[in-house]
């Protein structure tokens, strides 16, 4: 059996854009023929191989062609253009967490190829390896050592936090910091979380006092607003190394917390995505610096 490369481009339009009128945009088709070309896909193989919901995403089944639809799509593209015979953007997606993407991988962005549009997907550094299972992006930062299945993992390095807070928040809820207050008070003491998934806070605790903690919550999902909580005294957080710290107060000096990062990529030679794997380790230098 083989399968047509319109079939496969239309369905990873479809999960990569989250709609069939979507893929239909960036195909340049009708959503009526992206429909027409997912269904003789899914019948070619005799499987489901999308969800059909908002937004849609691929089964356990389509997962598998996602990989193959991406990769031929941008083997193609990238022939094609060396023989001069076509000028079509190839798509990158990689999915990096907001400390990186706000620090040190911002340099990444002056070394993408041209004609290469890039797909950044911003996810938590310990779940960004679940879009690489799923298809749906080529490479990630990630805290996963062991390669995915069909991937290569690379060390970057580790990003350091510190457990930081306002002179004010410190003096009204953490006076001496988290390890000179009592316990009852650092309980006590509101924190700053990105989402509901930021699981940093509790590691550091834990490092700290050598158990899991319950305390009061703040989730500011945004790097800028994340700094901006933390200044104005909404709670004490995690802030990495790079950001600038000035004004504000370590709560437990000399402690920090490491999270060593992996990038991993698909195994396919595309000359576009080994560009940008070169571009992320140069930018990722810093992170080894001084370890």
């Amino acid at each position: 059996m083989s399968l047509d490369s319109q079939q496969l481009v239309a369905f990873a339009a479809v999960v990569e854009e989250g709609s069939f009128d979507a893929a239909a945009r960036r195909l340049v088709i009708t959503p009526s023929a992206v429909s027409q070309r997912v269904k003789a896909l899914e019948q070619s193989v005799g499987q489901v191989l999308i969800r059909r919901e908002k937004p849609c995403v691929a089964t356990d089944a389509g997962s598998s062609l996602m990989r193959l639809a991406a990769q031929i799509g941008t083997l193609e593209r990238e022939a094609l253009r060396d023989m001069g015979g076509d000028d079509t953007a190839i798509r990158i997606a990689i999915a990096v967490n907001a400390d990186s993407f706000g620090t040190w991988m911002r340099s990444v962005l002056s070394r993408i190829p041209d004609g290469v549009l890039i797909d950044i997907r911003i996810e938590d550094q310990d779940h960004s390896a679940e879009l690489l299972r799923a298809g749906v992006v080529m490479a990630a930062v990630t805290t996963e050592p062991k390669p995915i299945a069909g991937c290569r993992a690379e060390s970057l390095g580790a990003m350091r936090y510190f457990g930081m807070a306002s002179s004010q928040y410190v003096e009204r809820h953490l006076p001496g910091g988290l390890l000179g207050a009592g316990i009852d008070q650092v309980r006590r003491a509101p924190m700053i979380r990105w989402d509901r998934r930021d699981a940093l806070q509790d590691q550091f605790l834990r490092k700290l006092f050598r158990r899991d903690l319950v305390v009061p919550e703040h989730y500011v999902p945004t790097t800028v607003g994340n700094t901006e909580a933390l200044r104005v005294g909404l709670g004490w957080g995690m802030m990495p190394e790079q950001l600038d710290r000035d004004g504000l107060v370590d709560l437990a000096p000399g402690r920090y917390l490491d999270v060593p990062l992996y990038w991993q990529h698909w195994k396919f030679e595309s000359v576009t995505l080994h560009a940008i794997t070169s571009a992320v380790h140069e930018a990722a230098s810093v992170l080894r610096r001084g370890r």
